[in-house]
C-alpha cells in the first residue's frame, strides 16, 4: 500500500525520517506499521512494510479495495470499508 502524498507530507515522512504510522482496522484494533520509501521519478513515495501480514491478519485477500480515513489530529489511518474482489465462476459447457 502506498500513502497519498498529502498524508506523507502531514506525517513529515522523508528518506531520513521513516517512522511508524498507526493503522486502525475494522475491529478498532490499532497496529503500528513501519514505513518504507520507494524512488518515484524525481521524488519518493511511501508505503508500509509487512503489508501482506496486515492483510492476512484481517482476512483481506489480495485484490480487495480498501478505503481509509485519515485523522490528522491523531495521525491515525482508519480502515473504513473493504470491498472484496469478485471473481466470475465459469459455468460448465
Amino acid at each position: 500500500m502506498r500513502l497519498p502524498s498529502a498524508v506523507s507530507e502531514d506525517l513529515c515522512l522523508s528518506i531520513h525520517n521513516l517512522r511508524d504510522v498507526s493503522l486502525q482496522n475494522l475491529r478498532c484494533e490499532v497496529t503500528n506499521m513501519n514505513t518504507i520509501v520507494e524512488k518515484n521519478g524525481d521524488g519518493y513515495r511511501y508505503g508500509f512494510s509487512k503489508w501482506s501480514a496486515f492483510l492476512k491478519s484481517n482476512q483481506i485477500h489480495i485484490g480487495a479495495t480498501l478505503f481509509f480515513k485519515y485523522v490528522k489530529a491523531s495521525q491515525l489511518l482508519i480502515l473504513t470499508k473493504v470491498v472484496h474482489k469478485t471473481t466470475k465462476k465459469r459455468g460448465r459447457a
